[in-house]
């Protein structure tokens, strides 16, 4: 089995800088939770890919899945209770649901967003909106915090019914949709600085 944390600390040691890092691990490196089943990898990823028309390389997994642990948290992956995160990196499908949510939500209206809860239970105006624009300014577009509408509901519905199929091997499956590499890049970048820091 590869070696996540091994070879981190190897890359680290080696100075590597945490941008390849971030395109070694997550776009070139085997799936930690798909590690003795690939036919399940592709299953999931090619539904994922015909749900968007989008090719099989933009479907990438990410998260605990890929590397066994969380690069921030540091828990370990645990097969049928840990989620399964993908990213698609599509520019066209990207562009596709931000106009899609500009339109449902008029110009992205505060009123559009569910507004968010904090820890402490007290619910802060306009908090769904600016979370969704803190993504979306980072060439990201996380379907949680998408505007009320049709966008959000497909999507949110796509991958309960993912999950649903596979519900023995992950508690979740869900997907952030990525502008581009380079924004993909830079978000799992800042995972591996973390870790990093904290080792």
């Amino acid at each position: 089995m590869w070696d996540y944390k091994k070879n981190l600390a190897d890359n680290r040691s080696k100075n590597t800088n945490s941008g390849e890092m971030a395109r070694k691990l997550f776009l070139s490196y085997p799936t930690c939770a798909f590690v003795d089943d690939h036919e399940v990898e592709f299953a999931i990823r090619d539904r994922v890919r015909k749900l968007y028309q989008i090719p099989l390389s933009a479907v990438q997994v990410i998260g605990s899945a890929k590397t066994g642990f969380s690069l921030v948290k540091n828990t370990q992956f645990k097969k049928g209770a840990s989620d399964l995160d993908l990213a698609i990196i599509d520019h066209t499908m990207f562009t596709k649901i931000w106009e899609e949510a500009h339109e449902m939500s008029k110009g992205f209206e505060a009123t559009r967003f569910n507004d968010l809860r904090r820890d402490d239970g007290q619910i802060v105006q306009g908090s769904g909106r600016k979370r969704f624009l803190q993504y979306l300014h980072r060439g990201i577009i996380a379907p949680d915090f998408l505007p009320q509408g049709e966008p959000r509901r497909r999507i949110i519905a796509d991958f309960a019914r993912v999950t649903q199929s596979y519900q023995d091997c992950f508690s979740k499956i869900s997907a952030f949709f990525y502008s581009s590499e380079y924004f993909f890049q830079v978000k799992q970048k800042e995972a591996i600085d973390k870790h990093w820091e904290a080792v």
